[in-house]
């Protein structure tokens, strides 16, 4: 999908309803602005975040559980 939008006041963009409805984005929401070969890329805070956490979920099991049994075999020696 593609659209054309100026750049108004204060450099400010109004996206095309067919674009906030398709990712039920509302007034205030947080976009992710990144440069990408050249193009301006905006994303939803809330899919990149969804990405990111998609990315890491369950790399980190275990980790967490060894760090604590380490803090608390290092109390004991103290």
């Amino acid at each position: 999908m593609t659209s054309s939008v100026k750049v108004g006041k204060a450099f400010r963009i109004v996206l095309p309803a067919e674009f906030r409805e398709l990712h039920g984005l509302s007034e205030g929401e947080t976009l992710s602005a990144q440069l990408r070969d050249g193009e301006l890329v905006l994303t939803p805070l809330k899919v990149r975040q969804q990405a990111i956490q998609a990315k890491y979920a369950g790399k980190l099991d275990g980790a967490i559980d060894a760090l604590i049994a380490e803090r608390r075999a290092e109390a004991a020696r103290e």
